[in-house]
């Protein structure tokens, strides 16, 4: 006699296939994702940081005589990129990762004044890419920046990772932005492997 149909072997099969296919393409859906919100991230940091450079002489007389930092002048001129949110009862502003992103004004060690980007990234292997991407984006500007460097909120009193500095304060003896290679980010970026919380990447600018 003749049967019809498929053998249970025969659909056991089938539905291999059809797993096999189902994890390939949801693997392939969660990469294109990612390089799309990396991108978008690029995107935003770079329109950000290049209105805070633009405006830096209204965000220092503001936020100096508010004494606070430069989110809500940021926001109130209408400079809040696509893709970055801002919650006006905290006066933060979070990217396409949800990292926490401050500008503000700084006193460093030597006593010199200077306005910093900073965006805290949660340790993890997304972390490590932001942070990459935040590099590029600061080798793209070098010439207007004083360095970037990350720092380790984990730490007490913040531990520092190596800083590369921007075009007008890069010398023989100190890593300069411009010259940055795929190997010098790797080995920046991979300071946030060895802290437990958040690290903080940090890009500043005197004007």
């Amino acid at each position: 006699m003749r049967e019809n149909g498929r053998s249970m072997v025969e659909m056991l099969g089938v539905l291999a296939i059809i797993g096999v296919l189902s994890v390939g393409a949801i693997s392939g859906y969660s990469k294109a994702m990612m390089k799309y919100k990396l991108n978008k991230f690029s995107e935003g940091l770079n329109s950000l940081l290049n209105y805070a450079l633009q405006y830096t002489p209204q965000l220092e007389a503001h936020g100096a005589n508010a004494h606070m930092g430069y989110n809500e002048i940021l926001y109130k001129l209408n400079l809040i990129p696509d893709g970055m949110t801002y919650v006006t009862s905290t006066q933060k502003i979070f990217d396409i990762f949800n990292n926490e992103i401050v500008l503000y004004r700084n006193v460093e060690q030597d006593n010199t004044e200077t306005n910093v980007l900073s965006i805290s990234a949660d340790t993890s292997d997304t972390s490590r890419q932001i942070c990459r991407q935040a590099l590029t984006v600061a080798k793209e500007n070098a010439f207007a920046l004083h360095s970037v460097s990350i720092k380790d909120d984990a730490a007490e009193g913040g531990e520092f990772s190596t800083r590369l500095w921007g075009d007008n304060y890069c010398t023989s003896s100190v890593k300069c932005l411009r010259n940055m290679t795929v190997a010098d980010a790797e080995n920046v970026c991979d300071f946030c492997n060895d802290i437990e919380k958040r690290c903080r990447i940090m890009i500043t600018w005197i004007q």
